[in-house]
Order: structure tokens, then C-alpha cells, then sequence
């Protein structure tokens, strides 16, 4: 699974970078998060999935 997130609808809320820390930070100098790691291994997909179903802009966009 891939994942990405879309940084014209991020709304620097963090919720990601909460719930999946793994995955997502925030940006040097910026609110906005990004993935760090494009493919998602195994062990951390569901709390992935999980953040970007709590995502209030819907910016991340997961791919299978």
C-alpha cells in the first residue's frame, strides 16, 4: 500500500502525525504533514488507514 499526502488540502490539523507517527511528520518549517515512508509496510497499515479515515480535509490519499 502507498500513501501520500495532498498539500493543497492539508489543513495542518496533524491528526496523522498523532495517530501514525511512523508515517507521517510534519514538514521542516510548516504544519503540513508528509509521508515519510511511500510504502506503507505491513505492520503499520491499519493505524495508517485509521489516520487517514480521521483526516477532517480528507489529504491523505492511500493507494493499494
Amino acid at each position: 500500500m502507498k500513501v501520500e499526502v495532498d498539500q493543497a488540502r492539508c489543513g495542518t490539523i496533524g491528526i496523522c502525525v498523532k495517530e501514525c507517527p511512523e508515517i507521517f511528520r510534519f514538514q521542516e518549517g510548516s504544519k503540513k504533514a508528509v509521508a515519510v515512508i511511500e510504502e506503507v509496510p505491513p505492520r503499520w497499515q491499519a493505524k495508517c488507514r485509521e489516520a487517514a479515515q480521521k483526516c477532517p480535509n480528507g489529504a491523505i490519499r492511500i493507494t493499494e
